[in-house]
């Protein structure tokens, strides 16, 4: 069972709260990690978790409620003094600003020598570090906790989001981008006047990567309509053909559907002498007088499904056809860029624009990593 489960279920065991006070972000010793509890077990020994002794002081943290405003809540840790041990830690340490208090909650079952031990069911942790001391005397110690973002200054958004420019660095592997160099910041095609060969060899290269990608869409289109042409011919009923006939009654080798009432059509009707049932194949056609009516008789057209099937052969055929031409386009282009030395000048003039429309250009056929406003990921509109 899973702590999550108890609460459920209404367990009811106490919860033991345990305190991790890690002074390393002052010391810059791993080691120096110290485990307190105001709790003992109900033999008085004292109580493990995760492998960890928790010293039993009289110690309380308090604040830690969220609240729905968007606050960040400012929680208190207060200890005993006892014999004025804290008194002599914090005047060697600054008060202990700066050490990280970890706040840990679980039952008691789940406690290391328990019979249901299980390190893993705890309640969230709460992380929080001392941000200063508010009261000392010989009796207790208290201090003011803030969580790492109010230590640091910072606030959400971390960074500004723009609407109309993207802060991706290019090429970067937020952007992604590792096509050609073919635009400038302008979101045009870069003038190959005066570029050296090289450089034309790659911007040739790369217009030719972005004209089999052109094809290749257009072949997956083609290869997904002619799937639901054949799905539709080779699948679907058809009217193959209707008669009608009363002679020589009453079936003999007529054709027809005979309604013994204005209300119900019965099943009588016959298909070259031979009575069917109506259904599926046989169906009840236009009426031609008073209670007779054509039938008619569906099934598949073995030639627009064979059709079909041919043509949705050529089409797989042409879309792999496409797929290899990119694949050989995206091999020469990575020939080219590896020829180009890396003092040409068209590396100065691959610059994004860093606008929608740069992206655009750049991922003509996914989604948009732009990092701005609409955010990364954008699906293309």
């Amino acid at each position: 069972m899973t702590i999550e489960a108890d609460v459920q279920q209404g367990w009811h065991d106490a919860i033991v709260e345990l305190i991790d006070l890690d002074l390393s972000p002052i010391t810059n010793d791993p080691a120096d990690i110290f485990y307190f509890t105001n709790q003992l077990k109900p033999n008085d020994t004292k109580i493990q978790w995760k492998g960890n002794i928790y010293e039993p002081i009289p110690i309380a943290a308090a604040g830690y409620e969220k609240s729905t405003t968007g606050q960040i809540a400012q929680p208190t840790l207060t200890v005993a003094n006892v014999l004025g041990t804290f008194t002599q830690v914090i005047n060697e340490l600054d008060d202990l600003v700066g050490a990280k208090v970890t706040r840990r909650r679980t039952l008691g079952k789940y406690l290391d020598g328990e019979p249901g031990a299980d390190p893993l069911q705890e309640f969230p942790i709460d992380i929080f570090y001392i941000e200063r001391k508010t009261q000392e005397n010989s009796m207790i110690i208290s201090w003011q906790l803030a969580s790492v973002l109010d230590l640091e200054g910072l606030k959400l958004p971390r960074r500004i989001i723009t609407q109309n420019y993207c802060q991706w660095r290019y090429r970067g592997s937020e952007c992604g981008y590792t096509g050609a160099a073919l635009y400038g910041s302008n979101d045009r095609y870069i003038d190959t006047t005066g570029l050296s060969a090289f450089a034309i060899a790659v911007i040739n290269a790369g217009r030719l990567v972005e004209q089999r990608q052109q094809e290749q869409i257009v072949a997956i289109n083609i290869r997904n309509a002619s799937i639901g042409n054949k799905n539709e011919q080779c699948e679907q009923f058809v009217l193959l053909e209707a008669r009608f006939s009363i002679l020589p009654f009453p079936f003999g080798t007529a054709s027809y559907v005979l309604s013994l009432s204005d209300t119900e059509i019965f099943n009588l009707a016959s298909w070259d002498g031979v009575s069917v049932a109506l259904g599926t194949t046989y169906r009840q056609g236009r009426q031609i007088f008073f209670n007779y009516y054509e039938i008619e008789r569906w099934g598949l057209d073995p030639t627009a499904c064979s059709i079909a099937t041919a043509e949705l052969a050529t089409a797989e055929a042409n879309l792999t056809t496409a797929n290899n031409n990119l694949v050989a386009a995206q091999n020469a282009l990575a020939v080219a860029y590896a020829a180009l030395p890396p003092t040409d000048s068209l590396r100065l003039l691959d610059v994004c624009g860093k606008r929608v429309d740069s992206c655009k250009l750049r991922f003509p056929y996914s989604s948009l990593p732009y990092g701005g406003f609409p955010g990364a990921n954008t699906v293309r509109q």
